[in-house]
């Protein structure tokens, strides 16, 4: 288990989390033995990105289903959405449950609704 980033004051802020600031996020190597599985074409091209979505998302937000919370980068070149989940234990750790594509008409819809909401960027 590795730490591939961490719960900046920034998302806390903009979802209203009550996290400590700079909470790690772990990623297990069944989480990696998933994203490989389920999400071939992901791992592949943005399995190396894992942290900088994490540590620089352009949106945040938490799945109103299970709380989860989601990290979303726009990748311009490719013109792809990639969201991680980062799901909470009942202790309060945070691991990085899984990472793929979210298509163009549901994160629009998504930032719309305000279920991801953009993130500030630092300067």
């Amino acid at each position: 288990m590795q730490i591939i980033g961490y719960i900046t004051p920034q998302v806390i802020n903009t979802l209203g989390l009550e996290f400590c600031p700079n909470t790690p996020i772990y990623i297990g190597e069944s989480n990696i033995e998933h994203i490989k599985n389920r999400h071939p074409y992901e791992y592949e091209k943005y399995f190396s990105e894992i942290e900088n979505i994490i540590n620089s998302p352009d949106y945040v937000g938490k799945n109103p289903k299970d709380s989860s919370l989601l990290f979303v980068k726009l990748y311009k070149i490719a013109n792809e959405y990639l969201r991680v989940a980062i799901k909470v234990s009942a202790s309060g750790k945070c691991f990085a449950k899984t990472l793929h594509l979210l298509s163009t008409c549901n994160a629009e819809r998504y930032i719309e609704k305000g279920t991801l909401k953009k993130i500030e960027k630092r300067d």
